[in-house]
């Protein structure tokens, strides 16, 4: 036996990662600061969390996401158009900013304002990155048994 960590549950683990949509546009690159999280804390979609279990350091992993399996499909419930004078006066409405408003249940939502024309905002609630295939390329860097006060809080402290 080799004395090789796995990927299991209650195992820290460290990665870099590097993130496209199936048309090859890059989101992220996989440099800066490597991430860690704790495996089978539910804090990674779970598709890829599945992909990487038993992976050992050095491995990379490569994982494409269904919409479904991800940020999910666009919800054209949550794209809005708005006039600007329903606005409190003095707030800054542009283009790329950010409105929250309140679900149904009272919740706050963020929306984007995605366009402005004759004087109605076009608002977007949705994930960026909702409806869209992502393929993840993880580069397993480092695994270590998870402290007990990890485990509890289910997380690695930041």
């Amino acid at each position: 036996m080799t004395g090789k960590q796995h990927i299991t549950r209650h195992k820290v683990i460290t990665m870099q990662y590097s993130l496209h949509n199936d048309q090859g546009v890059s989101v992220r690159e996989a440099a800066g600061t490597p991430v860690k999280y704790l495996h089978g804390a539910g804090t990674l979609f779970p598709k890829l969390e599945q992909a990487l279990e038993q992976h050992t350091v050095g491995d990379i992993v490569t994982v494409r996401l269904l919409p479904d399996d991800a940020f999910g499909k666009r919800d054209i419930d949550l794209i809005l158009q708005v006039p600007l004078s329903s606005f409190p006066h003095g707030e800054d409405i542009e283009i790329g900013g950010n409105v929250v408003g309140q679900s149904e249940d009272g919740e706050a939502v963020n929306f984007v304002v995605a366009d402005i024309k004759d004087g109605i905002a076009h608002l977007d609630g949705n994930h960026p990155l909702a409806g869209q295939t992502l393929v993840f390329e993880v580069e397993v860097q480092e695994i270590r048994d998870a402290s007990d006060d990890e485990i509890a809080q289910g997380k690695v402290p930041d």
